[in-house]
């Protein structure tokens, strides 16, 4: 059985994209709301699958 690779990227920032207005900006940290829209924001920069 060959071993499980796991994939080592990680982000030094985080993209972020509201899921109501799809505003997009990139921050340190989680930023809470959208700032647009005040809406609910999703960090995009590490894929999910």
């Amino acid at each position: 059985m060959p071993a499980i690779q796991i994939d080592p990227y990680e982000t030094t920032d985080g993209l972020f994209e509201c899921v109501d207005c799809g505003h997009r900006e990139t921050a340190a940290t989680h930023p809470g709301a959208c700032p647009e829209c005040d809406g609910e924001v999703r960090n995009i920069a590490i894929s999910r699958e």
